[in-house]
């Protein structure tokens, strides 16, 4: 969560004062004054441009762009298993106190489990709150992966795949741009372990 939010999601130098104007084929961002790189959006949260923008996200508060989303899709995928794995603990109390006890009734419960539920009293709650997250967590984890494995941003899907379909894309479903190899673990590559060069 720390890498994700304190390392710098690949933000583009802002020029010093009196550099060259922009040839008229590059793109030129408007309102943080740079030369926009291909793949580069402007953040409006953030006030800059980021390169390879995924997203600004709710839960970290920052960029999610070509320098940490390796951390980003870690930290989502660490999180997911820990939720997993508190779901998998708190399972049984839950089946054995809430669903046991709520279906077939206290009396269906043996003294032993009476005590035990006792016992374990919230922790038996604990289940629902912890399915959920890992619930929640698997969908943006698969989403990202997908993203990854395809080297695509959620800005990009929206733009190139999913906004031609609902009629609001910039361009035709059939002039979608191709953003990485057709090879996954070069995707993955590429977009995990980004050389430096990129960010120059």
């Amino acid at each position: 969560y720390c890498w994700t939010l304190f390392s710098d999601p690949g933000f583009v130098p802002i020029p010093p004062d009196g550099a060259e104007a922009p040839e008229e084929k590059t793109k030129f961002c408007k309102k943080c004054k740079v030369i926009k790189p291909p793949r580069a959006h402007h953040c409006s949260v953030c006030g800059r441009c980021v390169l390879r923008m995924d997203h600004h996200c709710p839960f970290t508060n920052c960029c999610v762009g070509l320098l940490n989303e390796r951390f980003f899709c870690g930290w989502v995928l660490t999180v997911c298993a820990g939720a997993g794995y508190g779901s998998y603990l708190s399972w049984l109390p839950f089946h054995r106190c809430v669903l046991t006890g709520m279906l077939q009734g206290v009396d269906s419960l043996t003294p032993v489990d009476l005590e035990r539920c006792t016992v374990m009293g919230k922790a038996c709650f604990l289940f629902l709150p912890a399915f959920c997250v890992f619930a929640f967590l698997c969908i943006l984890g698969g989403w990202h992966l997908l993203l990854v494995a395809t080297n695509q941003t959620t800005i990009e899907f929206l733009r190139y795949r999913l906004g031609p379909l609902l009629g609001s894309g910039e361009k035709p479903s059939e002039d979608i741009p191709s953003f990485g190899s057709t090879s996954v673990l070069q995707n993955f590559r590429a977009v995990l372990f980004p050389k430096r060069e990129a960010v120059d």
